[in-house]
């Protein structure tokens, strides 16, 4: 069962520190939500393409892109029909939903990007070295683990009611959606039961909110370590291809809030409110 969609490979995007690959995207997704049209979009979505390129995950950077593209494509629909209740429909109303979908497209790949090119582990240490508390970020790794895991519990369930003669890819749209509400309940019921499991082991370990962990007597003594006790195995280093892939971010930022003091992407938004 794969419990992580990291990708490894010998690229640029994987050389980098994980704080580097975090800040950048902190950085890309502040700077998305300044625009909202959908030509000034393009530009992020063929940046995204050039950064799969260069991490080597192109083919599957499409794969999501597939599947994250329909909630982009949920929100194109859905806007325009909000704005004409609102009585502001028309052809403006359309182009402000493109640029929402595209924005929340390029958001959600942008972390995909990140996920297929940075292992858990990286994430986890770079957030405790970036000042996060430990319970915190034992939280994201349960996280991205058990969101695999849940995937691979509805596969098997739906295996299963396959063996048993369910017929998932007949009949319509409506009908074949219809089959897999049922589903939820064992899948819900298996999650649950994951959960309680997992809760019982933490609780067994000591695991809680304002579990202090013991300082060994390495530490104790005044050799080099965490002051918080736990030495991680990851090593993380800031080398000179991360502050030039940071600055290079800033400076990207500062153009997009000055394009967005300037009226720069935001001609449909302009229009429609």
């Amino acid at each position: 069962m794969r419990t992580s969609l990291f990708v490894p490979r010998s690229s640029f995007l994987h050389s980098l520190d994980p704080r580097t690959k975090l800040l950048a995207l902190a950085i890309a997704c502040t700077g998305l939500l300044l625009f909202d049209d959908p030509l000034l979009l393009l530009w992020p979505a063929l940046g995204l393409l050039v950064a799969s390129a260069l991490g080597r995950v192109f083919r599957r950077f499409l794969a999501g892109f597939l599947v994250l593209g329909a909630f982009g494509m949920l929100a194109f629909l859905l806007w325009p029909l909000f704005l004409t209740l609102r009585g502001q429909g028309g052809p403006a109303a359309w182009i402000y939903g493109a640029g929402i979908g595209m924005r929340l497209t390029e958001i959600l790949l942008a972390g995909f990007l990140l996920m297929l090119t940075t292992g858990n582990e990286e994430v986890l240490a770079a957030l405790a070295r970036m000042g996060l508390p430990f319970p915190i970020v034992f939280s994201f790794g349960l996280t991205f683990r058990l969101l695999p895991s849940l995937l691979v519990t509805a596969g098997h369930v739906v295996e299963a009611q396959r063996l048993r003669g369910l017929k998932f890819d007949e009949g319509g749209l409506v009908t074949r959606a219809r089959r897999y509400v049922p589903l939820l309940v064992p899948i819900l019921a298996c999650s649950l039961r994951t959960a309680r499991q997992m809760s019982w082991a933490l609780e067994a370990k000591g695991f809680g909110p304002s579990t202090r962990p013991e300082e060994p007597d390495s530490l104790r003594a005044g050799s080099a370590g965490s002051s918080s006790g736990r030495v991680p195995y990851i090593a993380l280093r800031m080398r000179a291809r991360d502050w030039a892939v940071l600055a290079g971010a800033a400076a990207l930022l500062g153009v997009a809030v000055w394009a967005r003091f300037h009226g720069i992407g935001i001609v449909a938004a302009a229009h429609v409110f």
